[in-house]
């Protein structure tokens, strides 16, 4: 009897857990594949961020110079607490892998080999969207054609990217991160900003227990400060660099998710086959935004637990925002745009019919 696998639910893919595959130095021609330990040492640095606030924290201010016991077990309490949340989000962001696309998005062998003659645009656009004729896509490239990818040789969803680390396409792709060793993607998406966040609280508590420490050595008075202190104040500037460069991270990480944009497309302008060039396409509004990536359960946003709204394949448009792209380029030569124009005409080869933009 053959054996049958057992067929997964559409929530398993998103919960797969592994570590990401890294290989050691091997000789491929002219190229070698990065050690892991290389890949690794981003997150070993973290680790030894970690032990070592552990050591001053807990060990150092706590054990050595704090007498009052319960001012000790609230500073542990509250330590411990950020530092569980940390490490929590943190395990999230790594071991949760991208997901793989299904074979519906995979071009045929045949339309591969069409690709690979090189016909031109058009012959490439007639390939592509008959390819892409069932799927949701609603992005292009420059020249209006439709995404897809030449290593994977798959119809690239909407705001997914080939990474090269990864050696795979993945969905809404963000970058590949080295402190997490793995890629900012769609299902981990939330833990990221978690982590940063995280982050930033714990060293943030830890800055101001240094400054608490600060003033039992000395009471602030920096005079008083004697050559025996100044491994502290050494670990001081280490907790402040440490404080700037996680704030700068999530700033600019909320910064993108209040406008509903990865930074890839931060980086690169996003066309869309309606509407052209807008780097606005996918912004629904602050508050859509947030919920959009933190979901409907707001019992679950603190948590590394995935609530994100969607599978990751298909987006909201905001269809306002095309629209004003649209109009402003009618205003200034009343012409459609050049991708306007290959999709209408490759439409009309393939006899598909496509609403009119304002029908939508």
């Amino acid at each position: 009897m053959q054996h049958v696998p057992a067929k997964k639910s559409k929530h398993d893919s998103h919960r797969t857990w592994r570590i990401p595959s890294r290989m050691c130095p091997i000789g491929e021609g002219h190229r070698r594949v990065p050690c892991c330990a290389v890949r690794w040492l981003p997150a070993l640095i973290i680790l030894g961020f970690l032990v070592w606030s552990y050591h001053v924290f807990v060990y150092q201010i706590c054990i050595k110079k704090v007498s009052d016991y319960l001012t000790i077990g609230l500073l542990l309490f509250f330590y411990h607490l950020l530092l569980f949340m940390f490490l929590w989000t943190w395990f999230r962001c790594i071991f949760v892998a991208p997901v793989r696309i299904p074979d519906q998005w995979k071009i045929s062998p045949e339309d591969v080999d069409k690709l690979k003659r090189n016909d031109g645009i058009e012959g490439a656009s007639r390939v592509l969207n008959y390819a892409a004729r069932n799927l949701p896509i609603a992005t292009c490239t420059i020249d209006g054609l439709v995404r897809y990818c030449k290593t994977c040789w798959i119809i690239k969803p909407d705001r997914a990217h080939h990474c090269r680390t990864c050696h795979m396409c993945v969905l809404k792709m963000d970058h590949h991160c080295p402190w997490i060793v793995n890629c900012v993607h769609f299902h981990n998406f939330k833990y990221f900003i978690l982590f940063l966040f995280y982050a930033e609280v714990y060293c943030f508590y830890l800055f101001c227990v240094m400054v608490y420490d600060l003033y039992l050595i000395c009471g602030f008075e920096v005079t008083a400060l004697k050559n025996q202190h100044s491994w502290n104040i050494l670990q001081y500037l280490v907790c402040i660099l440490f404080n700037i460069f996680t704030v700068i991270m999530y700033t600019v990480s909320l910064l993108n998710v209040s406008r509903n944009r990865t930074t890839m497309e931060s980086a690169y302008a996003t066309y869309f086959l309606l509407g052209g060039k807008n780097n606005n396409g996918f912004n629904l509004g602050y508050f859509v935004n947030f919920r959009d990536l933190y979901g409907d359960k707001w019992y679950l946003w603190p948590f590394p637990i995935f609530s994100s709204r969607g599978d990751g394949f298909s987006f909201p448009l905001a269809h306002d925002r095309l629209k004003e792209v649209r109009t402003g380029n009618q205003k200034k030569d009343n012409q459609p745009t050049r991708t306007q124009m290959y999709k209408e005409n490759m439409n009309r080869i393939l006899g598909i019919h496509q609403p009119p933009f304002n029908e939508e």
